[in-house]
């Protein structure tokens, strides 16, 4: 990675934070028919390949919860 980027999104862990805040808000939002903005403006990751890990851990996340008892199924059903 290019120093900047190194910088910016490495080191600085607030600027780090907020971005990958940012890049989860564009994936959900853009879900629901909405197109957040940034400045610069940001390309859309919403279709990355990467996601399908993302949805991957929380669908196992949230298959252990439900197994210890700790959420029920029909929650997530209505939350859908």
């Amino acid at each position: 990675p290019s120093p900047l980027f190194q910088r910016l999104f490495r080191q600085d862990l607030l600027v780090a934070s907020m971005f990958r805040n940012f890049l989860l808000a564009d994936r959900i939002l853009r879900s629901l028919n909405c197109s957040p903005t940034s400045h610069p403006e940001l390309p859309s990751t919403c279709h990355h390949p990467l996601w399908q890990a993302w949805d991957l851990a929380v669908e196992g996340c949230l298959n252990q919860l439900i197994d210890d008892g700790l959420l029920r199924k029909s929650s997530i059903s209505a939350a859908t």
